[in-house]
């Protein structure tokens, strides 16, 4: 099963960016594949990776809900359609595969597409040594689609009051999820040079809230963004990355 590491954050941390930057320290540090997951409805992931995604996850279920899927074959049944649209659906990408959940799911009655893409990612996902999940604040995707457990959840918020009360907010809401949480970890992004505010700190101490680790803000990453630019092809001395590298290598060792 893979080591699953997901992410979280309010928008605008710079969780997609801390998902991005951990696919290339697993991909180049330690040379294994990596499945990743955009399962924030407001998917930005592929665009962090220099990827091309047309056609995502919540396309298939809402063909399958329609009934706008067609059986191409005579004798196939409507499970294995569904199974080979999902697999269509993944990006393959050499070191990385992506597959992108997409927007959320409408009124009608979801239960039996949901079933299957839980059983086809529980499947997916066993041919991998890594995934990283990248997801919204709410994480619904995460309680409704992972079996088992996550190995690892990186909690993203700006040095800020705000993003110290939405941080003590997710790591609540993580531990009513009717999924097992084996490690937390919150991460704050787009420090300053002068460093995390005496307020700010008191805030993540009266919440319980340990820092495990501060990636600064970073001129080179915000002109990938505006460039659109993989974060993958970032400069190896760039020091948000060199943050992420540190941070990660706790939890994941490079043969």
């Amino acid at each position: 099963m893979a080591f699953t590491i997901a992410i979280s954050g309010k928008g605008g941390t710079g969780k997609t960016t801390l998902a991005a930057f951990v696919i290339k320290f697993i991909t180049e540090e330690t040379g294994k594949p990596v499945l990743a997951v955009d399962a924030d409805p407001n998917a930005t992931l592929h665009d962090a990776l220099g990827v091309d995604v047309s056609r995502t996850v919540s396309d298939i279920r809402e063909e399958t809900l329609e009934n706008k899927l067609k059986l191409t074959q005579s004798g196939i049944s409507k499970e294995r359609l569904i199974e080979y649209e999902i697999q269509e659906s993944v990006k393959e990408c050499g070191r990385f595969d992506l597959i992108t959940m997409g927007r959320p799911e409408g009124p009608g009655c979801y239960c039996y597409v949901n079933n299957l893409l839980r059983k086809y990612l529980g499947t997916l996902s066993a041919g991998f040594p890594f995934a990283v999940i990248d997801n919204e604040a709410g994480m619904e995707h995460l309680s409704r689609r992972t079996n088992g457990s996550v190995d690892l959840l990186l909690v993203v918020a700006e040095p800020t009051v705000v993003g110290a009360n939405s941080a003590r907010n997710i790591y609540r809401l993580s531990e009513s999820l009717p999924v097992a949480v084996r490690e937390k970890a919150l991460i704050l992004n787009k420090v300053p040079p002068a460093g995390v505010r005496d307020e700010v700190r008191r805030r993540l101490r009266a919440g319980g809230l340990p820092v495990a680790g501060n990636i600064p803000a970073d001129e080179e990453v915000m002109e990938f963004a505006v460039t659109g630019k993989s974060l993958l092809d970032i400069s190896p001395t760039n020091k948000a990355y060199g943050s992420v590298k540190m941070l990660t290598g706790r939890y994941i060792k490079a043969d």
